[in-house]
């Protein structure tokens, strides 16, 4: 079960690597320990066993859906007789094992457009290559001469494309454009002062004066679960 799981993530990181994709792996031995660390939203795709030595992949798919209809979930199974079972809980996709990496790459290819129709991943050009990037992994955007910099959990991301058109493409909630040349993802505000935001990491992010009011109001919104509009 070890050697199976760790070649699966290596197939996985050889495919986000290939794809420029940003992304992180954490295996898991047991159902129980995936539902131990897992939160809705926390995870984007899981890859589940069928045939787990506690819960099937089955039971702790049931499990994930009562909070968290988004996350995509891919079965490993050892016949496609399994496959019926999977429309309970929305499965995105099948890989009958022996995994290899083409039909890994088949599955990761699909979930990839998944991911961009809702908006959990946006593609930009850098360099002259075309990445996808995880929205939810952006911390926050601001301009930098021509430059607009993407600050994420591990690094950040340097593009030519227009604070205006990132906006649109990153299409609001859990994003607040709180300034002409920044935007901030709310998950990752670690503070709010009177004229900044304090991001993961420490960095500070300052409100605009206009619209000041409504910018703390729709970021109180945001923590009370009830989000608004800012123009």
């Amino acid at each position: 079960m070890t050697e199976e799981r760790d070649a699966l993530c290596e197939y996985i990181e050889s495919y986000l690597r290939d794809h420029c994709f940003d992304a992180r792996v954490t295996p898991f031995d047991t159902g129980e320990a995936l539902l131990d660390a897992f939160r809705p939203g926390g995870f984007d795709l899981l890859f589940l066993d069928i045939f787990l030595p506690d819960l099937s992949g089955m039971e702790t798919a049931q499990e994930i859906r009562k909070s968290d209809r988004d996350c995509l979930l891919v079965f490993i199974t050892t016949s496609a007789e399994y496959t019926a079972d999977g429309f309970g809980v929305h499965a995105s996709g099948y890989i009958v094992k022996p995994v290899t990496p083409t039909a890994m790459a088949e599955v990761m290819h699909a979930c990839r457009f998944l991911f961009e129709q809702k908006g959990k991943a946006i593609a930009l050009s850098v360099g002259g290559d075309d990445i996808l990037v995880s929205a939810a992994n952006i911390i926050y955007v601001e301009v930098f001469n021509k430059d607009t910099i993407l600050h994420m959990e591990r690094g950040e991301i340097s593009t030519r494309i227009s604070l205006d058109a990132l906006q649109e493409r990153l299409d609001g909630f859990p994003f607040l454009r709180c300034n002409r040349s920044y935007i901030v993802n709310m998950n990752h505000v670690v503070s709010l002062r009177e004229n900044d935001f304090i991001m993961l990491g420490g960095d500070t992010v300052p409100i605009r004066k206009k619209n000041r009011k409504e910018i703390r109001m729709a970021y109180a919104k945001f923590l009370s679960g009830t989000p608004i509009m800012v123009n």
